[in-house]
């Protein structure tokens, strides 16, 4: 029972460093260390080795949430460089960005007014759209090594994630 805890996690999953990651794949090793590694093969083992499963099992799980989330997975990528972003800091200076930001949450709101499911389910798309997008920005500015620039694209998908989540409250 032996994982390198130094290794990066698509090192861990035997994976390419990429925002694209062969998700069958993941799955397929992943579902791999469980059966070989699950804290419930050690349920015999001394106390030391029970710990040490929960610990290789942790790590795995977070590598496999973080791998097959493409919010997650950028910021690790960008990680991996150096870069980290402040959960607490995600204000963005684009103006136009901005902007934009105010006319999506007046979207919002109306929905919610006016309690429209149709509307609702095109303005889902429309948010799932416009993640997906700065998800491929976000992938030609990491690939140029443009990082400060791909750190720009993680807070605009945040901001998505987040319009997502008040759509999903409602």
């Amino acid at each position: 029972m032996t994982i390198n805890f130094n290794q990066n996690y698509f090192q861990l999953f035997e994976l390419e460093c990429s925002v694209s990651v062969d998700h069958e794949l993941l799955e397929k090793k992943y579902l791999n260390f469980q059966k070989k590694l699950h804290p419930d093969k050690y349920v015999n083992a001394s106390d030391h080795e029970k710990r040490l499963s929960l610990q290789i099992i942790s790590y795995i799980n977070g590598a496999y949430e973080t791998l097959k989330n493409d919010y997650l997975k950028s910021m690790y990528l960008l990680k991996i460089k150096g870069y980290e972003i402040d959960d607490q800091n995600n204000t963005i200076s684009d103006p136009g960005f901005l902007s934009h930001q105010m006319e999506l949450r007046e979207e919002l709101e109306k929905i919610f007014k006016q309690n429209d499911l149709k509307y609702k389910e095109k303005f889902s798309l429309k948010i799932n759209s416009l993640k997906k997008k700065s998800l491929n920005e976000f992938e030609k500015k990491y690939s140029k090594q443009m990082f400060d620039d791909a750190m720009e694209k993680i807070k605009e998908m945040k901001f998505y994630i987040s319009i997502e989540n008040e759509l999903k409250k409602e």
